[in-house]
């Protein structure tokens, strides 16, 4: 697996580079201490995953920004739709973990103190670069402590409730519906009207009439934000 690392913190950055060191299967082909030097080095020939710090400094003459990192995923993502992308981030910050899941494609938002425990942070790196979301169990601790008032997930019937709680499971809806005994387009309709219903049918879509956003991951994290309990089989 070929990982390009982007760092302005260049002592953390060789840190990262030294662990990765230790596992057979990820290979480092780049590293990046800017933003401008890390969309250079992916260029028109992605990595498998790029790993980035979310909080990096703007490009030369830019205005400061706390999250150019953030843009740079953005960037990225219109660049590359299926480039897997890691955001690494000392601050455990909802809004940021939440606009980088929004984005479509394998995205991922995990604190950098996973260092501490690269076992964890490789199978980020690994469930990112398999498609998948992967966000820190901090930030989604933090999104269940985010009640709302009139929030829209109430409105869901208790099926579409556990159908979206599956969902937050990482189930497929091939696996929710041998889960729940349904035809897998029986499950698709429940989907449909689940984003129905959270306000995510009418998506932003791009000149190719691409959803700009993830809306499973959008209604994941609605449910997520929500707290509501697990409903159980």
């Amino acid at each position: 697996m070929h990982v390009i690392i982007a760092e302005d913190i260049g002592l953390y950055r060789d840190l990262l580079v030294r662990a990765l060191l230790d596992y057979d299967d990820i290979e480092v082909v780049g590293q990046a201490g800017t933003t401008a030097e890390l969309v250079e080095l992916v260029g028109d020939s992605p990595p498998d995953v790029v790993i980035l710090d979310i909080a990096m400094p703007p490009a030369p003459g830019l205005p400061p920004e706390g999250d150019a990192g953030l843009s740079a995923a953005r960037d990225l993502r219109l660049r590359h739709p299926d480039l897997p992308i890691l955001a690494l981030s000392q601050y455990p910050n909802v809004s940021w973990a939440q606009q980088m899941a929004s984005l479509e494609g394998p995205v991922g938002y995990q604190l950098k103190d996973r260092v501490k425990d690269m076992d964890s942070l490789v199978a980020a790196i690994r469930e990112v670069a398999d498609g998948n979301t992967s966000i820190d169990q901090t930030l989604v601790q933090a999104l269940l402590a985010r009640k709302r008032h009139n929030d829209p997930v109430d409105r869901l019937t208790p099926t579409e409730l556990r159908v979206l709680e599956l969902m937050a499971e990482g189930r497929t809806n091939v696996a929710i519906a041998d889960e729940l005994a349904y035809a897998e387009g029986t499950v698709e309709g429940i989907a449909t009207a689940i984003y129905r219903k959270l306000q995510l049918s009418e998506l932003p879509k791009d000149r190719e009439g691409k959803p700009t956003v993830n809306g499973r991951v959008m209604a994941v994290l609605a449910f997520l934000r929500s707290g509501k309990p697990g409903t159980g089989s």
